[in-house]
């Protein structure tokens, strides 16, 4: 059995050798280990000028790469450390300028908090609501739907009408099947049922840090949205990018083999209703 699992305090211990391994680009936002990135996808359109709130910022890259197209960000996370290294992280990048930006930058706001409480913030206040790989982590997804739904702007007309959109990414619902609480390995073989709604207790890599995650099928998914109030217009099943730098940098916690069979990461892009 896990001993207790405190997520803050897991995050914090985990954070820097996270971010040494990984190296995660400021270029262009992410989706998460193996996937895609916006700047091939497009999802988000122009970013310029809007107002975005991303949802387990970690180590702030996403939201810094909003900042240097333009747009005003704020990255909320729960790992203090993860929001230190994301502050170094933009001050770096406001002080050593960055290459081919053509417009100024202004460095994300990053704060400490929970998903579930975005209480700090005024109704209709963000253009987009973003997430990458971090919300599967939420055990109280319906209270945080509620708030990402309350923080969107409004639609600008009338009935009918969409407002502010709301793209978050995960882990594949469907790879939690192939997965191995005890030994924090994939199969090739499914190990648990995909209706299982339990929590998943695991360790995180070689840091051995104990992590829990809620396992929603993308059924539960779409209710849970639509019940938010948030309209989904896409789910996107990316292939996953096996570049030999991305197999370096995410070897540790997913195999190769299982991702060329498997899909590794699901994409939902929503905007909300009304």
């Amino acid at each position: 059995m896990p001993p207790k699992i405190d997520m803050r305090a897991a995050w914090n211990r985990t954070s820097s050798g996270y971010q040494r391994l990984h190296q995660i680009p400021t270029d262009a936002a992410h989706y998460g280990p193996w996937a895609p990135d916006e700047s091939e996808l497009r999802l988000l359109g122009d970013v310029r000028d809007k107002r975005i709130l991303e949802i387990g910022c970690g180590g702030g890259q996403c939201s810094i790469a909003f900042a240097r197209q333009g747009a005003i960000a704020v990255g909320i996370d729960l790992s203090d450390e993860q929001l230190a290294f994301a502050r170094r992280l933009a001050q770096s990048a406001l002080a050593h300028g960055v290459a081919n930006d053509v417009i100024a930058f202004v460095p994300p706001t990053f704060l400490q908090g929970d998903a579930s409480d975005l209480s700090r913030f005024a109704d209709g206040i963000f253009d987009l609501v973003f997430s990458a790989y971090a919300l599967h982590y939420v055990p109280h997804i319906e209270a945080c739907l509620a708030e990402v739904s309350r923080v969107l702007r409004r639609a600008d007309t009338g009935a009918g009408a969409f407002g502010g959109q709301f793209v978050f990414s995960l882990d594949h619902p469907f790879r939690d099947c192939f997965w191995d609480d005890d030994s924090g390995e994939e199969s090739l073989q499914p190990l648990r049922s995909y209706f299982t709604r339990a929590a998943m207790d695991w360790q995180f890599g070689s840091s051995g840090e104990w992590m829990r995650s809620y396992h929603r099928t993308i059924g539960d998914w779409v209710a849970l949205l639509h019940a938010a109030t948030l309209q989904v217009e896409r789910i996107l099943e990316p292939e996953p990018v096996l570049s030999a730098e991305e197999q370096a940098s995410w070897s540790e916690s997913y195999d190769l083999e299982t991702a060329k069979l498997i899909p590794q990461t699901i994409i939902f892009v929503a905007r909300k209703r009304g």
